[in-house]
């Protein structure tokens, strides 16, 4: 399939008929809802290293950061210690900054935290109140940067202990999970269990 987007959109003009990575991501993962703890924990991650930079350098990371944070394995990266954050720290495959690095590792703990009792997915709904947020907009440079439940949910996730949580990033996040759906064909809308 290929990804029916916005034709404003400089970026995903510029990358998507170019880059295999990308188009992969766009037709078969973007804004197509997920309920796999991992790949939302995987993709909370890998919004948090994008902050401050381009998507695409983080999708041509995509696969040295699975390797760096053992396939995404949440229970593996919350008990990374000194010497797993040291190596990280000397991998020239990854974004090495280590407020992020520390960041992904801690946002591990409370998503496993978080798993005593219910999955992730499912806290994210939750707070959603189980509804997706479909951004109905003709125009790349329409789509709001954050909306009140993107907003709401990066405000109780920030309460919950989550770093790197910031509205804009969460709504990125959100975004790219089909939480909020800003796929022009609005495809891939199911929502929780």
């Amino acid at each position: 399939m290929t990804t029916t987007w916005f034709d404003d959109d400089p970026l995903f003009n510029r990358y998507y008929p170019q880059n295999p990575s990308y188009r992969q991501y766009f037709d078969n993962e973007w804004g197509i809802p997920s309920h796999n703890d991992q790949q939302l924990f995987e993709l909370l991650a890998l919004s948090g290293f994008a902050a401050g930079l381009n998507w695409e350098m983080i999708l041509n990371k995509r696969i040295a950061f699975s390797r760096a944070f053992a396939n995404w394995d949440i229970n593996t990266v919350a008990n990374f210690d000194i010497g797993n954050i040291t190596q990280i720290l000397t991998d020239a495959s990854i974004i090495r900054n280590q407020r992020k690095i520390m960041a992904a590792i801690h946002n591990a703990k409370i998503i496993q935290q978080l798993q005593a009792t219910q999955s992730f997915d499912a806290y994210l709904w939750h707070h959603l109140q189980y509804q997706q947020v479909v951004l109905n907009v003709h125009h790349f440079h329409d789509l709001p940067r954050t909306v009140a439940a993107s907003d709401q949910l990066s405000q109780q996730m920030r309460h919950d202990g989550f770093k790197f949580a910031g509205p804009i990033t969460i709504h990125a996040w959100l975004v790219a999970t089909g939480f909020i759906t800003a796929r022009p064909d609005h495809r891939g809308i199911e929502l929780s269990h």
